[in-house]
């Protein structure tokens, strides 16, 4: 078995494999935000029209201004909730297909072709649905016995403390330990996926079982492999925020006067930024689930061109 620093190595190669699923990625996300986004956008157009005070909200967020569009849009901000939510229930089965098409580009060496992609996300599009129902049980779980059960009981212990420092502590462990195990969760899963794409002609369950008993028998090593390229996706948000000229942005969006064009550009240029940011994440992300393959395949043969059941191959 390769170590880990060995397994990132290699799935950091094994990327540009994938760039165009990348691609396809980024592009489906950005779609679905888009389709989220425009009622929002229209909504405060209509209300703040071409006033001064859609200019002022180009460089922050106005809780005044907030409070008198909710005021005057009764029930507004509650129906885009609503849209906003059922737009991420797609995201999730949409992400979950589409990590079929992805993980198989890993054992395919020939060239990228758009057919083979989708066929390859509609062949094990209904395991990766039920992984991301097992997932979803997970996470509710955590939640509810966790940070409802688990909360509500420090809850009760603090409630006498002196020292708020010490009672601040215990909560945030009890937050700590939600994102540790949500971040478990999801690593077991990536795995579940891997192993159904690696060609071993698994079920879900079965899949789910595999990568649970493979994460905690390996749990230094896929902590790793999990974490750093998935950090690296985070770092980028930070880079983001300390490199952009924020001053300068306030500067051209914030007055009264100026070209129009100048806004225009200003608000392109700050789209382009974000959206490379965004790429930058698949990529990451992409890259997270190639080191896991790569330490995953350091456990077994090479990967089967076929599944155990003698449907299509994969390769």
């Amino acid at each position: 078995m390769v170590s880990g620093r060995m397994a990132i190595r290699q799935g950091f190669r094994l990327v540009p494999r994938t760039r165009s699923a990348v691609w396809i990625l980024f592009a489906a996300n950005l779609l679905l935000a888009i389709v989220a986004g425009l009622p929002i956008y229209h909504g405060m157009l209509q209300f703040t029209s071409h006033s001064l005070v859609s200019r002022n909200l180009l460089t922050g967020f106005s809780v005044d201004w907030l409070t008198d569009f909710a005021f005057n849009n009764t029930g507004a901000l509650e129906q885009y909730a609503q849209f906003i939510m059922v737009i991420g229930l797609i995201a999730l089965p949409v992400n979950a297909i589409l990590a079929g098409g992805v993980l198989a580009r890993f054992q395919q060496p020939q060239r990228f072709r758009l057919g083979t992609f989708f066929r390859d996300c509609g062949f094990y599009a209904w395991r990766m649905l039920w992984l991301m129902v097992v997932a979803l049980i997970c996470y509710w779980a955590v939640f509810r016995f966790v940070n409802v059960g688990l909360g509500s009981a420090v809850d009760r212990a603090t409630l006498y403390w002196m020292n708020d420092r010490s009672a601040f502590a215990a909560h945030l462990g009890v937050g700590l330990l939600v994102l540790l195990l949500f971040a478990f969760i999801n690593m077991v899963i990536d795995f579940a996926q891997i192993r159904i794409v690696y060609g071993e002609g698994c079920g879900f369950i079965e899949a789910f079982l595999g990568a649970l008993g493979f994460s905690i028998g390996r749990l230094p090593r896929a902590i790793l492999v999990y974490a750093i390229p998935s950090l690296c996706g985070l770092a980028l948000l930070g880079i983001y925020r300390l490199v952009t000229p924020w001053r300068m942005i306030h500067a051209a969006l914030g007055g009264s006067t100026g070209p129009s064009y100048e806004v225009a550009l200003v608000l392109g240029l700050l789209f382009v930024g974000q959206q490379l940011v965004m790429f930058g994440r698949y990529w990451f992300r992409v890259a997270t689930w190639a080191s896991e393959w790569s330490l995953f395949a350091s456990t077994r043969g090479p990967a089967s061109p076929t599944d155990k059941s003698g449907q299509r191959a994969t390769a």
